[in-house]
């Protein structure tokens, strides 16, 4: 009910804007700017939850400047004539409302993004490049024909600059899974501003006064941001999101060429047509945009090697206990026997071990339990070894150990031994269980098949002297 009576009511005072005499203009214009700072306050700010205001409390603050300069302006047109109103005081606060509005929207794309400094990167890129060509293209040509002050040039020149910013972080928000109508209204009203920047400009008489109309774009654009607000979709664009995926995919890297290279050519191309370009401003896009590029596509090659480096831990680890898993276990004993000096002088031993009494705990306590167990397990077999071996999960209940050095199997077998006569805690119950190890010593012109089959045999040798609570040991021969 909130938003469709803000938005009729909105909506006609825009509609209606031309239609009031120019005297009383100002009434209406004041009522749309002024209003959209009441859903900012009232509905956002109320339905928030506490640890998620700030990008609302900071465009409330951006419009609040607004609003002083929207303020401003009107009182110097009316005072001065309707020239007076630009390249004032009220640029000031136009700038600081762009800037708190651009740190608002930085704010959602921390929020969505859960601290998405990719995203933030690619916004401050965005309002470079793009403001940059706006401004070398068609609004630095068009002040200077008109001769407007160096004040009112800077002060256009940041405002285009942080709402191009702004822009391009609401595009990443949108891309956080904030695709909702107050994240398409929050983008629609930046989007319009930015619109009412640039005709803001362009549509100026021999006078110097801009023309009247253009207050219908800024006004649409405050709309925007107020029904934004009072959506009920509202709660969403602050909740936090996932994390947009990077990668340096095709799409990604022509996206950051286009934005490195745009300014340089929309420049160099004035330049070859006999045109006026701002040679300072394309100086500094440059310096400021090819760092910034190179950061991110450092940070995308970052990411990509961790991920590769995760999908390599996933694929070689065990998920239950972050040991080796059986592909692991093989690789790593087939480098070992393939390594320079023959296995014989490398003294490899494979180890062999099988839980004795898992199952009916197992069964008695539940998988948790035995998961558990297996857990525990695997601790104390990595505290069994030196720092060389490797202790790997084969599946289930087995677990394979490759030692080196001549006495590998007689130490680690005399500490495995020790572990054993321990009992173990699971689901709050201490509980005893044995292990069956069958032992190879690796021969030369092994491969690894033959030595896992032999220590494998003995290992089954060893189950049947079995005891609960006991090691069980087969040398192989």
């Amino acid at each position: 009910m909130l938003l469709r009576c803000y938005a009729v009511v909105t909506t006609a005072l825009v509609a209606t804007y031309l239609a009031w005499p120019f005297e009383l203009r100002q009434w209406p214009f004041l009522a749309v700017t002024l209003g959209a700072v009441l859903p900012a306050v009232v509905h956002a700010l109320r339905r928030a939850p506490a640890g998620a205001r700030a990008p609302w409390w900071l465009m409330l603050v951006a419009m609040t400047f607004y609003n002083i300069g929207n303020v401003i302006w009107i009182w110097l047109a009316t005072v001065g004539g309707r020239a007076s109103g630009d390249g004032s005081l009220a640029e000031v606060f136009y700038s600081a409302g762009g800037l708190f509005l651009l740190v608002a929207a930085v704010a959602l794309v921390r929020l969505r993004g859960r601290g998405d400094v990719g995203g933030i990167i690619d916004s401050v890129i965005t309002a470079v490049a793009a403001g940059g060509v706006l401004w070398d293209a068609l609004l630095w040509p068009a002040m200077t024909a008109q001769h407007q002050t160096l004040g009112r040039q800077a002060s256009m020149f940041a405002g285009v600059m942080m709402i191009s910013g702004t822009l391009g972080a609401m595009l990443r928000v949108s891309m956080a899974g904030g695709r909702s109508w107050s994240v398409r209204l929050f983008t629609g009203g930046v989007a319009l501003t930015l619109v009412g920047d640039v005709a803001s400009v362009l549509a100026v008489d021999s006078a110097g006064a801009r023309a009247d109309w253009t207050n219908m774009v800024y006004l649409a654009a405050y709309a925007a941001l107020g029904c934004a607000a009072v959506h009920p979709s509202v709660r969403a664009v602050i909740s936090p999101g996932q994390a947009p995926q990077d990668d340096l995919s095709r799409g990604r890297m022509t996206f950051l060429g286009v934005m490195l290279a745009l300014t340089p050519l929309v420049g160099g191309g004035r330049a070859m047509l006999g045109l006026p370009v701002d040679g300072t401003l394309i100086a500094l896009s440059s310096a400021a945009v090819v760092p910034l590029v190179m950061v991110r596509i450092a940070r995308l090659a970052d990411q990509r090697r961790a991920a590769e480096q995760a999908l390599h831990h996933l694929a070689t680890r065990d998920g239950l206990t972050e040991l080796p898993n059986r592909a692991a276990c093989l690789t790593h004993l087939g480098d070992l026997l393939g390594a320079a000096g023959g296995p014989g002088d490398a003294g490899i031993a494979v180890l062999f071990c099988d839980l004795d009494g898992f199952k009916p705990v197992n069964d008695r306590l539940g998988h948790a339990a035995g998961d558990e167990l297996l857990i525990a397990v695997a601790a104390r077999l990595r505290g069994c070894v030196r720092e060389n071996d490797l202790v790997s999960r084969f599946g289930g209940d087995e677990f394979v150990l490759i030692c080196r050095g001549p006495d590998a199997v007689e130490a680690v077998t005399g500490r495995i031994a020790a572990m054993t006569a321990e009992p173990f805690r699971t689901a709050g119950e201490q509980v005893r269980i044995g292990i069956s190890v069958g032992a190879a010593e690796a021969h030369p012109g092994d491969t690894v098949d033959a030595l896992i089959r032999r220590a494998d045999l003995a290992m089954y040798e060893a189950k049947k002297s079995k005891r609960v609570g006991t090691l069980s040991l087969v040398l192989a021969a």
